[in-house]
């Protein structure tokens, strides 16, 4: 296959449902899950491809254009940066899914060994 990987990648997301679950989940609970919530936002968004699609073209027409640079940032910097906030949003996302695991446990009193389960769930 040649080409680039980037021209392969299918512009739309679907859903399992499992990310709304979790957050229904959250909030059930009172539990804080802004990362995960985060992530199943853009994955509505990224399905309604029509309205982004319409949406760009507006924007083109008004003579705005997607920016593919950022003002004195250079690409390696960028990439650096895009990288580390990736691992971070990786570590919120644990933390936010063991918050919600934790106190799921202690209302049903499963007793979940939290510690066990961050060693298996990667």
């Amino acid at each position: 296959a040649e080409g680039f990987l980037v021209d392969k990648i299918v512009d739309q997301t679907g859903s399992k449902g499992t990310g709304k679950w979790t957050v229904q989940q959250a909030a059930d609970l009172g539990v804080a899950a802004p990362t995960i919530t985060a992530s199943l936002d853009g994955r509505y968004m990224s399905s309604n491809k029509p309205e982004r699609v319409a949406a760009a073209e507006v924007f083109s027409k008004l003579g705005l254009q997607q920016p593919t640079t950022v003002p004195g940032v250079s690409k390696e910097q960028l990439v650096a940066d895009v990288s580390a906030a990736l691992y971070a949003s990786k570590i919120c996302s644990y933390a936010q899914g063991l918050n919600i695991i934790k106190a799921k446990s202690e209302e049903q009193k499963w007793g979940i060994d939290l510690g066990g389960l961050a060693r298996i769930w990667k």
